[in-house]
């Protein structure tokens, strides 16, 4: 990739907002980028997680698979997240986590780990940043699982499909329009049920004409109000 294209990115990205253009140019060089196309695995269930990425474009899905070898996604990426080993400790991955690219294409910026931990112990207050992100990913997370606790499935697909909405929607007042990147399995496996209840959840609000598939890659929610 052009240095001139890692440096936009970079210095346009909310975690190095306080480096000056020295600094961004010492995280191109120790930067590495990569794409992947629709299915491609970036990091593998059977694998160390030893590098820190930040998503440039497209999006990605984080899952593991469970004690009864089931897939469990645990997380939807968008541009801007970092995910990999957030502790910044090479990962053993005991809970088998991988990362799968979902759209046609992705850019990935990623670091190693002693390369970025070399960065932060340089700008301190780039820490802070970096903490912060990285509460804001696990509030997220808690409060996935905290629906996984709590509701039961038809809500769990409700709060899905209005998380979905708000992140990768088309808003016309409270109406919006998504490009759906999750096959009906991807969605079971994000909210801890079967394909089966999960289709069938969906079909009811379909009735419901709460939330409506265009087509297989394209769904309209009329009403978000109504959803909720």
């Amino acid at each position: 990739m052009e240095v001139d294209i890692k440096y936009w990115y970079l210095r346009n990205h909310d975690l190095f907002t306080q480096l000056n253009e020295a600094e961004i140019n010492d995280l191109c060089i120790i930067s590495s980028f990569k794409s992947g196309k629709m299915g491609e695995i970036i990091y593998f269930s059977d694998q160390e997680i030893d590098r820190l990425y930040i998503m440039k474009q497209g999006r990605m899905k984080i899952a593991y698979y469970d004690e009864s070898n089931q897939e469990v996604v645990s997380e939807i990426l968008k541009e801007g997240d970092i995910f990999g080993e957030t502790s910044l400790k090479i990962s053993k991955n005991t809970n088998r986590e991988f990362a799968q690219v979902l759209s046609e294409e992705v850019s990935i910026c990623s670091f190693t780990l002693d390369n970025f931990k070399s960065v932060l112990l340089k700008k301190p207050e780039l820490s802070i940043t970096y903490a912060q992100k990285v509460g804001d990913k696990l509030k997220v997370i808690n409060s996935k699982y905290s629906d996984l606790i709590f509701k039961d499935v038809r809500s769990r697909v409700i709060s899905f499909f209005i998380a979905y909405a708000k992140n990768e929607g088309k808003w016309d007042g409270n109406s919006v329009r998504c490009n759906m990147l999750l096959t009906h399995q991807d969605i079971a496996n994000f909210t801890a049920s079967s394909r089966q209840t999960t289709s069938t959840v969906i079909g009811d609000l379909a009735k419901e004409g709460k939330v409506v598939y265009e087509d297989r890659k394209t769904i309209f929610i009329p009403d978000i109000t109504k959803l909720k």
